[in-house]
């Protein structure tokens, strides 16, 4: 896109513009004249060429001076960014989706036209733009304007919109072509009024004690304005409906929430809960195969990378599975979703198996934050037993007797329950699929295997929730997000570094969260018990203690009185 490099008349520094003519009639009206110095068939190559620092300087400088248009033009302009600023507020778009938004949700404007309503916008404090890609001259800093990436996601191109070699980003390509030659719009949030508070109904089930003190713990967050607020909550909790009080608090105000997820199948399962929930309110559901946002609805379900799409526009941003892939470890995604962040809002950081720096710092009251140690039911959190058989590999590979693989399938079968088997490694699915055949060929029509490359799991999950599978064998893909009533869990190879003690506790948790059945067992088999295995089976047993210290446990058909905070034994272990 052709942009130019302009001077003031009695202003020494240099701005950038896409539409000079709005950059003429906004300074006239200001006493400066606007004269073009350098234009260039790229954005990023004029921001380029203006840090450099090799542009003439203020008395040499001399250029084409541009009239101001008529007022007309400008009033124009004027009209239709206050007209877009509802649509584009709270986002950061590409030319081409900008575009997009407003062909589909606004009236169509011809290129022109858009170019000079979205730089009066940038000239007036709606917006400021900067090139997709940020490719100054030390290619060490070169970086994508929308996901953060450095260098080493970037790569340069024949370009057939600039007609050059272009800088363009490999990392966020599944968003749309971020460019070193595509302007990049971060529009700023409307101001929040108070006249726009508005009733929104929620419906919820009756909470537990557990779940009613994490909700106010998350009202209180909300209302004082906590930065940050972390929910350690077992799986099975209820977490989610805990939180709903705090998201209606935020809608009521007028405000937009933002539901993080780490997984697309995740935000599909969430969106219907939400729509329950606020039956007023359309919840907009984003990720990798829904294409890109177009409607302003208060409520999103999203997939973590989404949030690059967002830039203060969230008065609260709920991250649901903080610590999970693709979140733990990737800076980048974190950077976004603070990004999509409103300043003074809240985020809420959900988890059942938190970080070992940010158990410290709850520890140390360097974060707010609540621990729910209690499933919504209040029955124990099953505790896995531990295995040990020598030899274990070679056993299975020449398809030697494994007892513990033995009693487990028969006693899920004469309880009446489902199996998920787990194990380390993709191909060691077909490895136990094929023991389980020569060992047991009278189970293997129960058995199915599955994992993250597998293009048909979702309609195996489908059968296994139906009851056509008994025994469904799988790698950590499935250690989140699966929920089964009458659910039985072995962990084949626990002493592999793929579980560790986070893996291993979320694992476990798919057992034992149907309060109507109770039989459900976990099991961790492995050559050589380790670590993680033993901070499992430690952090497991602490929560029921927790529990039954606060009175939130229902043994014995009595439920004592809850008590409030946490008590001098909830220390982090």
């Amino acid at each position: 896109m052709e942009t130019a490099i302009y001077a003031l008349s009695r202003d020494p520094s240099r701005r950038i513009s896409i539409a000079p003519a709005a950059d003429a009639f906004y300074w006239a009206r200001r006493g400066e004249a606007v004269a073009v110095l350098e234009t260039h068939p790229s954005v990023g190559q004029a921001f380029r060429r203006m840090r450099s620092g090799r542009l003439r300087s203020g008395k040499d400088a001399s250029g084409l001076r541009l009239p101001p248009p008529p007022a007309s033009s400008w009033e124009r302009w004027e009209r239709a960014a206050r007209f877009l600023r509802p649509l584009l507020a709270g986002r950061s778009l590409l030319w081409d989706e900008v575009k997009a938004l407003v062909g589909e949700l606004a009236e169509p404007m011809e290129e022109r036209e858009l170019r000079a309503v979205l730089q009066t916008m940038c000239l007036t404090g709606m917006a400021f733009m900067l090139p997709g890609v940020e490719i100054p001259p030390a290619v060490s800093r070169w970086r994508c304007n929308r996901c953060g990436t450095g260098p080493e996601g970037l790569f340069r191109s024949r370009c057939g919109r600039c007609g050059s070699q272009c800088v363009s980003c490999d990392r966020c390509l599944f968003l749309g072509r971020s460019r070193a030659c595509t302007p990049f719009f971060f529009f700023f949030p409307e101001e929040k009024r108070e006249a726009c508070r508005v009733r929104v109904d929620l419906r919820l089930p009756a909470l537990t004690a557990g779940q009613k003190w994490v909700a106010d713990r998350c009202l209180e967050a909300v209302r004082s304005g906590e930065k940050r607020f972390l929910v350690w909550a077992v799986a099975g909790s209820g977490k989610t409906e805990a939180v709903l009080p705090a998201v209606h608090r935020v809608l009521e105000q007028g405000g937009h929430v933002l539901w993080v997820s780490p997984r697309r199948d995740v935000v599909e399962e969430l969106a219907p809960r939400l729509e329950r929930a606020f039956p007023d309110i359309p919840v907009s559901v984003l990720h990798g195969e829904s294409g890109w946002i177009r409607t302003n609805s208060p409520l999103t379900a999203a997939t973590a990378h989404q949030a690059w799409r967002f830039y203060r526009r969230f008065q609260l941003v709920v991250v649901d599975e903080a610590d999970a892939f693709p979140m733990k470890g990737d800076p980048p995604l974190g950077a976004g979703v603070e990004r999509a962040a409103a300043e003074g809002g809240t985020m809420l950081w959900l988890t059942a198996t938190p970080p070992e720096d940010w158990r410290r710092r709850l520890q140390r009251g360097q974060i707010p934050g609540v621990i729910l140690p209690v499933r919504h039911h209040g029955r124990p959190l099953p505790e896995p037993r531990l295995f040990r058989r020598w030899r274990l590999w070679s056993s299975l590979e020449e398809a030697r007797p494994l007892p513990p693989v033995t009693a487990f399938l028969e006693r899920v079968a004469e309880k009446e329950g489902q199996g998920l088997l787990f194990v380390p490694r993709v191909a060691d699915v077909d490895r136990l699929l094929a023991w389980i055949k020569k060992r047991h060929p009278d189970r293997l029509a129960q058995c199915r295997g599955v994992t993250g490359r597998e293009k048909e799991r979702k309609r195996l999950l489908e059968e296994l929730r139906s009851g056509k599978i008994r025994f469904l064998i799988t790698t950590a893909v499935l250690e989140r997000g699966i929920t089964l009533p009458r659910c039985h869990v072995l962990v084949f190879g626990a002493d592999h570094p793929v579980f560790d003690a986070s893996a291993l506790v979320q694992i476990a948790g798919r057992v034992g969260r149907d309060a109507d059945y109770r039989l459900g067992e976990v099991w961790f088999l492995s050559a050589e018990r380790t670590e993680g295995q033993l901070k499992a089976v430690r952090e497991i047993r602490w929560m029921n203690r927790m529990a039954r210290r606060r009175g939130w446990l229902k043994e014995e058909g009595e439920n004592s009185r809850p008590s409030a905070g946490r008590s001098a034994g909830d220390h982090v272990p």
